[in-house]
Parts: structure tokens; sequence; C-alpha cells
């Protein structure tokens, strides 16, 4: 059961790219100079993946923080690109401000809820009966249902990564099958240092789980990365999704090289929505332990 307890303006010339990346001929009749873009971006990792994308591109970014109006501005063309937001967030904010004409360009990356557990070290070692803590909320709950239908500790009627209103707002309604009868709380997360040591296990974001002396790089589990709703994307017009600049862009940041920059540079607090060409080192199904590689996993690119 559940028991519910101003704008920055930021101009950039990259054009330092590598020696191999393409040349592009751009056509003048999409919006903007020919020799640059304008992207509306988040804070933390959005920017800094950005930019390295944008290096291998070779290309010259106008960067702005994204504000509240970010897919508007896109929409109406005054600036080429967003990258800030998940896909549950892009498609509500759009169908609630009536915006149409924009398109996902590139999925990118995800901030990955992970299953840990300061008393046991695998999940098999989780009891019959056990405890899991969740975050409160609608969505974090959600996520946290599939995550455990991921660990094979229980069974939903949805399938992890769809985007429909029922897909993310599964409850224990959805539970057909608890394979470990485990009783689901969920907490405010600022209230976990009080109770986490009294739980089997607990589900948190990245940033939550270091707050509370978990490495983020080791859960037992983490959500999957290929084909789950909650990936942070860039979206741009759909009438100018094959603006070469755009194209390249995009193409960067789903490319194994970006990737690997994220595996590196984020240890785990976010990781790559598409596969690096080595395979990562943290567990990503039910049968790696802690510590050990993820076995191959090959995925194709979406």
């Amino acid at each position: 059961m559940v028991r519910r307890a101003g704008l920055l303006l930021i101009v950039f010339a990259l054009l330092g790219g590598p020696a191999c990346a393409p040349e592009v001929q751009v056509d003048t009749s999409g919006h903007g100079r020919e020799d640059e873009l304008t992207v509306l971006v988040g804070d933390g990792p959005h920017r800094q993946i950005l930019e390295y994308a944008a290096r291998r591109t070779g290309k010259r970014l106008i960067v702005e923080n994204a504000g509240a109006d970010a897919n508007r501005r896109v929409a109406d063309g005054t600036a080429d690109a967003a990258y800030f937001q998940h896909i549950p967030a892009f498609e509500g904010r759009t169908a609630q401000e009536g915006i149409a004409g924009l398109a996902v360009l590139a999925r990118v990356h995800v901030v990955p809820y992970g299953l840990y557990s300061r008393t046991h070290t695998s999940l098999d070692r989780i009891p019959h009966f056990g405890s899991v803590l969740v975050p409160a909320g609608q969505a974090p709950l959600a996520r946290s249902l599939y995550l455990l239908q991921h660990a094979d500790l229980l069974t939903l009627n949805r399938e992890f990564g769809g985007t429909s209103f029922e897909d993310l707002t599964v409850t224990e309604a959805n539970v057909v099958d608890s394979q470990r009868h485990l009783t689901i709380t969920q907490t405010d997360p600022e209230q976990f240092p009080e109770v986490i040591g009294a739980v089997d296990a607990v589900i948190m974001n990245p940033a939550t789980a270091q707050q509370n002396g978990f490495d983020p790089a080791n859960p037992l589990l983490r959500e999957p990365a290929p084909g789950n709703p909650y990936t942070n994307v860039l979206i741009g017009s759909a009438e100018h999704a094959d603006d070469p600049r755009l194209v390249l862009l995009a193409r960067e940041l789903e490319s194994p090289e970006l990737a690997g920059y994220i595996d590196a540079a984020f240890g785990g607090s976010v990781i790559a929505a598409n596969p690096p060409r080595i395979d990562p080192t943290v567990p990503t199904s039910p049968t790696t332990r802690p510590g050990e590689p993820a076995g191959p996993t090959p995925l194709p690119r979406p």
C-alpha cells in the first residue's frame, strides 16, 4: 500500500571543431544567420552538454537561458531550438499553451531514478514484505513503480516508455503481481535522512542520492536510458527540422561520442539516451551487481 507521509545572453564562437567535423553548406532560406543558431537552454547539464556538441560541429551558437516562453519562441521563429525539458514536460506544456508545429529533433540525456539501500547489497537480498521509500508526488511514484518493475520486484499492467496520461500516472492500482509483497511509502525527499535507515530500499534521483550519502554512479539498479519517457530532448520547428545546421547539431547530440562524454563527465548523475561505443559500467539490469560491469546490450539508435 502507499502511505502519504533574467535572461542571460551568452554569445560564443565555437569555430575550433575537430578536423573530422563535416562541412555544412547552410541553406539561407532558413531563419537566422547562416553561421549561427539560437538555442534556448536549461541550467546544469543542458548547457554543458550543448557546448560539447557545438564544439564538435564547429558552428557558432547564441545560447540563451530558457524561460517560460521558450517553446513559444521556437514556434514563432525567434529562436531556432530549445534544450531544457524532458518529453512529458514538452508535450504537457505545448498542449496546455496551444503551441503547435514543434518536433523532437534529438533525444539526449536522462537524469535517472535509482534504487539504493543502506542494508542490502543486491536486489535479491531485498526481503519479502520488505519496505521501499519513494519520493512523494504523482510522477515520482510512477517512475518508482516502473523501476521496481524493471527490477522484477513487481509487475504493472503497463510497460515502461509510454508518455500518455495513463502511462505517466500509474499507481499501485496498476500492479498486477507483487512478487515480494513490498510496502511502498511516499515521503518528501527532505525527510529521507530521518527514515532511510528504517527501510529496505529507497528510490531517488541522483541529487537526492548524493545528499543522503550514496554514490549516484553505483545504485542497485537505475532506470534504463533507451526508450525512457523522461529523456531530455532538443526541440525545434517541424517546418525547419531539415535545416542542415539543426540536423548537424541533433546528430552530434545523439552521437556515441556525446554519450561517452556524458558518461565521463557526470559520473552517473546524468546518463546518455543513446549508447556510447563502449558499454557503460553502471548496472542496468537486475542481474548486474553493484560494481560489476553491465553486460553488452546492443540497442538501436532512435
